[in-house]
Parts: C-alpha cells; sequence; structure tokens
C-alpha cells in the first residue's frame, strides 16, 4: 500500500485558488471539516437504515486540541474511506464523493446531502503546513489507511492503524497558531456554524474537559403541542441575546421547497427597542448567514428567525448563495413563502384573535405598517387591518372608522399626528361629540399618502385643518357686516403679528370655539415634508404659515368675540385681541419666545382687572 508522490499540476492549481480565492476566513477550515464529518454519518445512516440493521447508530464529532503534538483532531464514526476512495477523493480532487454516494444510493429531494469531500477538505491547508488522514472504512475486510500531506502537495499513503470505522483529519500546527493561546476561539467557531447540528459535536482542548458544544434537539424543532412557552423564551433569549421574551412566535413550513422556520415578533418596547431583527440561515444544518438579503423580504428582517432550508444552491465554500437561471428560482420562492406566511399568521391573528391583535398593536405597529410600504403580498391583505387607537383609546381599522363616524359618503378621516401639540382641538372635537384616529408615529404619514394612493376617494383632515365645515361654519348676509367689523379690528390691534395669516369670520355651530388657527391641509403637508428635508425651519413658525396657508377663523357665535365687536375700549380690546392670539399660537405650538413675556405680563394684567372688578 505505501505510496509517495505529488499532487498533479491542476490538482495544485486548484488548491491554489481554493486559499487565495475560495477559502479568505479561516472559520471556513472548521466548517468545512465538520461538515464533511457530518456528511459520512449521514452517509452510514442512511446506510444503516437501507440495511434495517438490528444495532443502533449514533454519530458524532469530536474535535480535540493536542498541545503535546501541536495538532488539532476532527474525528467521525461516519462511513470511512478504503485506500481506493483515499486515491480518488483526496487525491484526485476533480471527483466528489458525496456525488458518487448520492448517484450509487439513489438519493434525491430532501436527502440530498451538501458536502463534497475533497474540494472542502483542501482548505485545512489555510491553518496547517501537514495534513494527515487516518480513515477505516465501514465496509468489511478493509484496511485502514494513513494518508499525509504537506503544503508543497508532496504526499505519502500507507497502512493505517485506525481500528474503529470512521476518520480523523489530524491538521498539524505551528507553535504560533492563536488555537494554542485561545482554546476557545475553536469553540466558538464550532458553536457558530453548528450549533444546531442533528449530529453530537464535543470540544475537547487543554483545560476544557470534553463538552457538547450544539443543541442536537432545539425546542423549536418539537410539535407545538409539546412545548413549553418558558423553555422556549429561555431558548429564545440565549440564542438571540436578547434580554426580553418574545412577544408571540409562530412556525411554518413548506415541503414543497423545502424551507421551514420559527418566526420570533421582538418586543420593541413600544418601538423603543432597534429596528434591525436577526434572521439565520441554515442549510442542511449548517450556519449559512444572517439576514441574507435574497433570500428574506426586506420587512420580515425586522424580527427574528431561524430558518432551515434544504435545497439552497450554495457556492462551494457554504458561505454564500450561488445565483440560478432557472425559471423557479428556489431563492425566490424562499422570499415569497417567507412573505406569505408572515402575512397569514398575522391576518388570522386579526380575524380570530382581534383583542390579542390589539395587545400586542403597540410593538407591532411600526412593523405591519413599514411591511404593508413595503411588500405588495403583504400589503394586498394586511392593508386594511391596520388599526388606529381613536380619542377614546379605541382601536379602529379606517374603514371602521368611516363607518362608525358615518361617513361612508364623504369618506373624510379626521387625525391627530400629536395628543399633546393638537390636546387643544382634541377637546374640542371631544366636546363636540367628534371621533378621530391618532396618527402620531412617525412611519404613520407615508402610510396615510400610501393609503390615499390605494383609495383615491378617501381624504385625511387633521384636526386643525379646514374643520369651518366640519363645525357647520357659514356667514349669512346679515352678519357679514358684524364679520367685517370684528376683522378690521382684529387687524388693528394684532397688526404686523398677524403676518400672512389670513382672516375668517364664520357662525360656528359650537360656541365654546372663539378663534382658531387653522391650516390648509395640502399645504401644510407640503410645509411639513419641507421641514424634514431642511428647507424650512421648524421653529420658524413664519416660514411654516406662510407655506401652510394658516387661516384665523373667529367665531361670530362666541361670547368673547361678541364682546369685541360691540366693544369701544381699545386698551381693554388690545388686551384680549392679543390673548386670544396668543392663546390660539399656544394651541398650535408657535408662539415665538419674544412674545412670552407679553402673553404673561397681560395674562397676569387680565388677572387684576378682574380682581380690581
Amino acid at each position: 500500500m505505501d505510496q509517495k508522490g505529488m499532487l498533479s499540476i491542476e490538482s495544485r492549481n486548484v488548491f491554489n485558488i481554493l486559499k487565495k480565492w475560495l477559502y479568505t476566513e479561516q472559520d471556513i477550515v472548521f466548517r468545512e471539516l465538520i461538515s464533511n464529518a457530518c456528511d459520512a454519518i449521514e452517509k452510514l445512516s442512511k446506510i444503516k437504515e437501507k440495511e434495517r440493521s438490528s444495532t443502533v447508530y449514533k454519530g458524532n464529532i469530536s474535535v480535540k486540541l493536542d498541545i503535546n503534538k501541536n495538532c488539532l483532531i476532527i474525528s467521525d464514526n461516519g462511513i470511512g474511506m478504503t485506500e481506493e476512495e483515499v486515491q480518488k477523493y483526496i487525491n484526485q480532487i476533480a471527483f466528489s464523493g458525496a456525488t458518487d454516494f448520492i448517484n450509487n444510493n439513489n438519493q434525491t429531494g430532501n436527502d440530498t446531502i451538501i458536502g463534497h469531500f475533497g474540494v472542502g477538505f483542501y482548505s485545512s491547508f489555510m491553518i496547517s503546513d501537514h495534513v494527515a488522514i487516518e480513515t477505516k472504512s465501514y465496509q468489511e475486510n478493509e484496511q485502514a489507511v494513513r494518508w499525509d500531506c504537506l503544503v508543497d502537495m508532496s504526499f505519502s499513503m500507507k497502512e493505517g492503524c485506525k481500528s474503529e470505522t470512521g476518520t480523523d483529519v489530524i491538521l498539524y500546527l505551528n507553535d504560533s497558531s492563536p488555537y494554542f493561546k485561545k482554546p476557545t476561539l475553536i469553540f466558538d467557531i464550532i458553536k457558530k456554524y453548528f450549533i444546531l447540528s442533528k449530529t453530537e459535536i464535543y470540544f475537547e482542548a487543554p483545560n476544557i474537559q470534553k463538552q457538547l458544544v450544539n443543541i442536537t434537539e432545539p425546542i423549536f424543532r418539537l410539535n407545538e403541542n409539546l412545548i413549553n412557552q418558558v423553555e422556549m423564551n429561555s431558548f429564545y433569549r440565549e440564542f438571540f441575546s436578547d434580554i426580553s421574551d418574545p412577544l408571540f412566535w409562530f412556525k411554518f413550513e413548506s415541503v414543497d421547497i423545502g424551507v421551514k422556520g420559527i418566526l420570533f415578533f421582538r418586543n420593541t418596547k413600544n418601538n423603543t427597542e432597534e429596528l434591525d431583527g436577526k434572521i439565520k440561515v441554515f442549510s442542511k444544518g449548517v450556519y449559512i448567514g444572517e439576514n441574507i438579503s435574497e433570500l428574506i423580504p426586506k420587512f420580515v428582517n425586522l424580527q427574528n428567525g431561524i430558518i432551515e432550508c434544504d435545497n439552497l444552491p450554495l457556492v462551494v465554500s457554504r458561505n454564500s448563495i450561488r445565483e440560478e437561471n432557472s425559471k423557479e428560482n428556489i431563492v425566490d420562492l424562499i422570499n415569497e413563502c417567507l412573505s406569505q406566511e408572515v402575512t397569514i399568521y398575522l391576518n388570522n391573528m386579526f380575524e380570530q384573535h382581534r383583542d390579542k391583535y390589539e395587545a400586542y398593536w403597540p410593538n407591532i405597529n411600526a412593523f405591519v405598517k413599514y411591511s404593508i410600504l413595503q411588500d405588495k403580498i403583504f400589503a394586498s391583505v394586511m392593508a386594511k387591518k391596520a388599526i388606529f387607537m381613536d380619542l377614546s383609546g379605541k382601536y379602529y381599522t379606517i374603514n371602521e372608522y368611516i363607518e362608525k363616524s358615518k361617513n361612508t359618503e364623504t369618506k373624510e378621516v379626521y387625525y391627530s399626528s400629536d395628543a399633546v401639540e393638537q390636546s387643544y382641538y382634541i377637546g374640542i372635537f371631544k366636546r363636540c361629540g367628534l371621533n378621530a384616529l391618532l396618527f402620531d408615529h412617525v412611519i404613520d404619514q407615508p402610510f396615510m399618502r400610501k393609503y390615499e394612493v390605494i383609495n383615491p376617494s378617501l381624504k385625511f383632515i387633521r384636526i386643525d385643518s379646514n374643520i369651518e365645515a366640519l363645525f357647520n361654519g357659514e356667514i349669512k348676509e346679515e352678519d357679514k357686516e358684524n364679520a367685517e367689523v370684528v376683522t378690521n379690528k382684529i387687524k388693528k390691534f394684532l397688526g404686523s403679528r398677524l403676518g400672512n395669516i389670513r382672516l375668517k369670520a364664520s357662525s360656528l355651530q359650537h360656541e365654546s370655539i372663539s378663534i382658531l388657527i387653522i391650516n390648509d391641509e395640502k399645504s401644510r403637508r407640503l410645509a411639513d415634508m419641507m421641514e424634514i428635508y431642511g428647507l424650512i425651519n421648524a421653529t420658524d413658525f413664519t416660514a411654516r404659515e406662510l407655506q401652510s396657508k394658516s387661516t384665523l377663523l373667529i367665531n361670530l357665535n362666541n361670547d368673547i368675540v361678541r364682546f369685541i365687536l360691540c366693544s369701544d375700549n381699545e386698551d381693554l380690546l388690545n388686551i384680549i385681541i392679543n390673548q386670544l392670539f396668543d392663546l390660539a399660537l399656544l394651541n398650535q405650538q408657535a408662539l415665538e419666545p419674544e412674545d412670552i413675556e407679553s402673553f404673561v405680563n397681560r395674562s397676569e394684567n387680565l388677572l387684576i382687572r378682574t380682581i380690581k372688578k
């Protein structure tokens, strides 16, 4: 059996390509060699199943760092190799052991093996100048084989001394190897790539007792009726390094395309946590990557999850997805599948468990609306399932609000974008028995614009915009003279403070309203957009009201306005009119800093007058 020689020129060329281009990170060494070991175990497992052996076969892998021998040993009790197979699969790396095995055993579909023992094996020279193999085939009467190869591609092959079926890959490391100083580096790499491997993988090193690295039976793989919620929460927190339990989770599976997994909806603490989640992708138990853009819809990436794929087209180094030209691209199918699964689950929750949906809403609010903006599949179902809190604290969809408000003909939706800033207008709505929805999240404005595009007949009106008609405002012929008198007095005593604000007198149905600053909805939205893009300053009220086409609405039915109409006391009129105007500005959060002192002094003056009276 003794044999010595040099690997072919072609092999050396391939080796250089592997080392320089395909394998640029040392993590790949462990991923490839342990993947090969997993493949060998899976091969033997399939054979045992076919033979219906009475003995129970249980595969395992051991990774041992031996300082005394300056080597790292990766052992498996898998199928092993004969001398002929070593010659074919190791010395002639153009062949693939896994491919031949699949062909010989007629394996297809979900049972296919992703490893290619040969090409990946040569990544071991990234961390070692001398690599050896001790292997013994499962076949009876086959002799063990020892194979050694140096970095110059000179090799020797002879009879081995291994007595049990399986393969040991021995990497001789030099003294400067970082793994001798910090063996936990190896443990962390194995855990990263093989945490969910079904085969037990053990690690052993100086000062580190032999320990199991992976979770062979993770809780999320159990049937849902067997899953303990406390244990699932514990698994989630550790796996995703999250201090909070998930809000909820659901499992999914598509047998047709060979994908399954679990999606955890994160507790974002009412959107105070970072938006980006972690979707970890595994192929045949091997970690491939996180948040892979081609595979996972952008909106799904906001949550945490685990996806296990059987048929991912991977590049040789298994560290990324290979592009496919087939019409039925598996990557696109998985992407679409994930989009559909999330849509179906949330739609079912809305339809069947509305109370639960509303309870989760503060945390999933941004997710649902963002997803509607991003994904057509999701939007087609969930656009009508977005809910908003009304002024009394109840949740309504837009359609539910329209029906309850009896606005089915005009389809007007009144909303508040800031409950604090627009509290005065909210108070007016409540006193008048009117309702509005709270659009107070940063994503609500783009959502509203999208909804208007989908439903052109729908009108969104902020509660401080265009509300004269809502309060049945009108000006009768006999009131026109009074309206002119009031507006002239207001112009006189406000002077330049009025700026570009227009004046309009009207007889509103509700006497409690004196004056209001209202804005044209379209113009105000344009002003908001200009503010977002930095074209106008948020604190520059003059620029905003010029852009927003602001109007000072005067209610002729109000007692204070009637006093202004009838009084000739210019000193008192000056105080009252400026005070009303300041209150209107305060309600718009638009009172200029230089006007605050005058407002305070005027308020004190009014108090003194009241006391003296």
